[in-house]
């Protein structure tokens, strides 16, 4: 007899396609703040894509620890300072997340938003953040804001150095 698996098996391929699925996920629905989307957000497709964002983000968190359990991704404080960052609400000071982190908020947020905005705000050339919160260790309150598209490229592009370095 043989074992199908022994350990959980998240390689970069997997990785690198939940990248890619989140990184649309943050062009659609931003483009529901664009004047020129030609979509409406009805009851149901809202419900749909709050599944679509959730799981894909928890896969991708979960992949990407998997990988810095199994020492695939050796540096997990890597910082984001073009994606990611994180602030504790009683001091109010923003930093650069770093890849554990994202990670670990992700899983453990007590609430998600990535907002819509009214029509005629947004012009297409900033960046609309997804926020998590959450409360850490039963105390401490976090936020964490993420530019999905740009947090997807930074772990592209770590996969690739990952990569080049092994090779």
């Amino acid at each position: 007899m043989r074992d199908l698996i022994l350990r959980h098996r998240q390689d970069f391929s997997e990785i690198r396609r939940l990248c890619l699925i989140c990184h649309g996920m943050d062009f659609t629905t931003s483009s529901f703040s664009s004047g020129d989307c030609r979509l409406k957000i009805t009851e149901n497709l809202e419900s749909v894509l709050q599944n679509l964002i959730s799981s894909s983000l928890l896969n991708l968190a979960v992949a990407i620890r998997v990988n810095l359990y199994q020492k695939a991704i050796l540096d997990p404080n890597i910082e984001l300072p073009e994606s990611s960052w994180l602030y504790y609400d009683e001091k109010l000071i923003d930093r650069p997340a770093t890849l554990k982190q994202v990670c670990d908020k992700i899983i453990h947020a007590d609430t998600v938003a990535k907002p819509v905005l009214p029509e005629g705000i947004w012009k297409g050339d900033s960046k609309i953040a997804i926020q998590f919160k959450g409360v850490e260790f039963g105390k401490k309150a976090w936020t964490l804001n993420i530019v999905l598209e740009r947090f997807t490229e930074d772990v592209l592009n770590l996969l690739d150095r990952i990569e080049a370095k092994n090779a």
